[in-house]
């Protein structure tokens, strides 16, 4: 199920939005001023989300290699292509996973911290900004990778996991 974002972006532009009447405004006191404390971050959340759900879908499809490809440069040095999609091939884990959106935090310009929940587990990762694009980081998931295909194949099954 693709988690379609408007509840969120739109408390999160609510938060991203300046207090106060502009002067000339109609009828209102002039805008109250801002401190440099109070201005807030302006990552473009609506974006960012999009690179978020388009891995969720990637991966309610069991597009491995979609899911991949929307990963950061530096997420994807970490775990080779290959080993990521062979994994999920031989035990998909994550396919048609509902993935529930629990919080969406600008950190700066180029970042927005993600949090969801899947099968009861809460998770996070980060989206971020790269050259003109949003590209999701995938965070510790990775480390269930580390070991190679195999590795993670075998720890899936031993583990229950294999979908």
């Amino acid at each position: 199920m693709r988690w379609t974002g408007f509840p969120l972006v739109a408390a999160a532009m609510v938060a991203l939005t300046a207090c106060g009447t502009a002067p000339g405004a109609g009828g209102g006191a002039p805008a109250m001023p801002q401190t440099a404390a109070a201005v807030p971050k302006s990552a473009n959340v609506a974006d960012a989300l999009e690179a978020v759900n388009a891995q969720f879908a990637a991966v309610n499809a069991g597009d491995w290699a979609k899911a991949w490809d929307g990963w950061t440069d530096a997420a994807k040095d970490e775990i080779a292509k290959d080993v990521y999609v062979k994994t999920n091939e031989a035990c998909p884990a994550l396919a048609k996973a509902r993935f529930e959106l629990e919080r969406v935090t600008p950190v700066d310009d180029t970042t927005v911290d993600v949090g969801w929940r899947r099968d009861g587990i809460s998770e996070h990762g980060t989206s971020r900004l790269v050259g003109t694009v949003w590209q999701f980081d995938p965070g510790s998931t990775l480390v269930e990778y580390a070991g190679g295909a195999d590795a993670a194949i075998a720890k899936r099954k031993e583990a229950g996991q294999c979908g």
